[in-house]
This record gives structure tokens, C-alpha cells and sequence, in this order.
């Protein structure tokens, strides 16, 4: 009777490995470490291996994630991943999905994490499988400046909404990088808008903020021998420029008008792939260096 229970057992076991081998699937970031708040996403990439088509993303459970800090102690979930389109995945094919987990779990603590994906198979006869975990950290980051600023408010009669920008740096990738934290106050709400990554910055010399008139936040900094980069971000923390700058001789800086507007003095700008909005073409733009310095400046 014992025997019969372990061939049992055994087929069961090797029903679930065949069906495992079947669907390759893997769960990455680009990156092992994020500041509090900071979208954490992940790409799930599964390649079908079998000798069939599989319908994969076809019911609002077909993926399951869950988050555990370093205490083995469930991270607080404030929500569930978009459902999607059923995709149906060739033999031999692979698909990527793409997750934001910063909304649906609470990663506003520093700490290390882990999250963990289950995927269920309806065609392998609701085949549960289970993704290697995915481990990674939230740091607090080093404060380099910081920002309060009023926003005029949605409504006539409301009192004006209250922002405040800190730039932070931490190390990505054994490079130093640079962050826009924007968070405030909407009506009686408090919230974090955004959590922006400029990129990476030499060890040495300070980023400069400015804010202009119509409330646009302006940073400028440098991120290579002679490069400088230069951001505009509105009030709600989503990106409105990204330009680069290289200099000669000496540093260029971000300066005000007596208008109040903001701008850059002493660099040439350098047309890149990554501007936003893309630059047309990638002629060198000269800024001349007269008395009084003039600026470039945003409309």
C-alpha cells in the first residue's frame, strides 16, 4: 500500500518538474537599489519551451506577486497589478511583461526586500509556478538640497498647495547618481509625485535647483569631466527637459534673470539621444559668453 502512495508521490513530482521545464520564466530589475518611494519595476520574461502555443495573461489571477522585508514580515499591499491582454506565446517565443510594484506595496521604508511572483497555467490545468525571488534594497539616499515652494491652488478660494524638492544621491551600479524626491501636500492630502533618477554625477561639486515664475523646478550638475547635465521638472514631478552641456575652460552655471526666469551661462549644449523632448538633429548649440553672461533660457 506504502509503495503504491510513493509512485504516486513520484508521478506527481515529475507531472509538476515536466511542467516547470516547460516554461522558462525569469523576474529582473536594472537595478539592486532604490530610495524610499522610487518606482521598483520588474520585467517577468517567460519563453515557452513546450511544443505548443501558450495563452498566458488570460484572468486577473494569472499572476500573483507578494513582498517580504528582511524580517521574513509581509510588505503592506496597497493594491493589485493591471490585469492586461491574454497573449498567446509561440513555441520557441518569448514575451516580457513589465510591473510597477512601487504603487501596489508599500517600499517607503528603507530596508531589504523580497518579491516573489506565482504564475498560474490554465492550459497545463491551472499549473501553479513559481518565479525565483527577486531581492533587492530601499536606502535613504545623502541630502544634498532642498526645496519648499507653494503651488497655486486647482481652485479659486483654496489655499495654495505646499512642495517640497530634495535632491539625494546614492550609488547605482558602483556610480554615484542623482535624485528629484517632489512630495507636498494636495488639498488635505499629502503624497509623493515622484521619485526622478537624473542620472549619474561626479563624486565632487554641488547640483544647483532653481525654480522659475511658473514654478518649474530647474537642476543643473555635473556628471563627467566636462559635462553637465540640466532638468526641468513641473510641480507634479514628471519630466519636461533633459539636456546636456559641455564647457572649455570654466564651469558653467545655472543662473536668474531680473525677470526671475532661469537659465544656463558658459557651456555649449551637446544634442544627445536621451534629450527630452529629442533633439532634431545634433548640431553643437553655442551659448556666447558676453557681458552680462546671456541665458539660455525655456520658454
Amino acid at each position: 500500500m506504502r509503495r503504491g502512495y510513493l509512485f504516486l508521490l513520484v508521478g506527481a513530482l515529475l507531472s509538476l518538474n515536466a511542467h516547470a521545464q516547460l516554461l522558462n520564466v525569469t523576474m529582473t530589475t536594472d537595478r539592486n537599489n532604490f530610495l524610499p518611494n522610487q518606482a521598483v519595476v520588474v520585467k517577468l520574461t517567460i519563453r515557452n519551451n513546450s511544443s505548443q502555443n501558450v495563452l498566458l495573461a488570460d484572468g486577473a489571477d494569472w499572476i500573483q506577486f507578494s513582498a517580504h522585508d528582511g524580517r521574513g514580515i509581509p510588505v503592506l499591499r496597497n493594491g493589485n497589478p493591471p490585469q492586461g491582454k491574454p497573449v498567446l506565446v509561440g513555441n520557441g517565443k518569448s514575451q516580457v511583461w513589465t510591473y510597477q510594484l512601487a504603487p501596489i506595496f508599500d517600499f517607503s521604508k528603507p530596508g531589504v526586500f523580497t518579491i516573489q511572483a506565482r504564475i498560474k497555467i490554465r492550459q497545463f490545468n491551472n499549473f501553479m509556478l513559481d518565479v525565483r525571488p527577486l531581492k533587492f534594497q530601499v536606502v535613504a539616499g545623502v541630502k544634498i538640497a532642498e526645496m519648499r515652494r507653494g503651488v497655486a491652488p486647482r481652485q479659486v478660494g483654496q489655499s495654495p498647495d505646499l512642495r517640497t524638492y530634495t535632491l539625494r544621491s546614492t550609488r547605482v551600479h558602483g556610480r554615484t547618481h542623482l535624485f528629484l524626491r517632489v512630495e507636498g501636500t494636495r488639498g488635505n492630502e499629502m503624497r509623493i509625485y515622484n521619485v526622478l533618477d537624473l542620472g549619474r554625477k561626479v563624486p565632487f561639486g554641488k547640483p544647483q535647483m532653481e525654480m522659475d515664475p511658473k514654478g518649474v523646478t530647474h537642476v543643473f550638475f555635473q556628471f563627467y569631466a566636462k559635462n553637465f547635465r540640466y532638468y526641468q521638472v513641473d510641480a507634479e514631478g514628471q519630466l519636461l527637459v533633459r539636456q546636456s552641456y559641455f564647457f572649455n575652460k570654466y564651469p558653467p552655471a545655472l543662473v536668474r534673470g531680473e525677470d526671475g526666469r532661469v537659465g544656463i551661462t558658459g557651456a555649449h549644449r551637446e544634442l544627445m539621444e536621451d534629450d527630452f523632448p529629442k533633439a532634431p538633429d545634433r548640431k553643437r548649440t553655442s551659448i556666447p559668453l558676453s557681458t552680462p553672461p546671456s541665458l539660455l533660457l525655456k520658454k
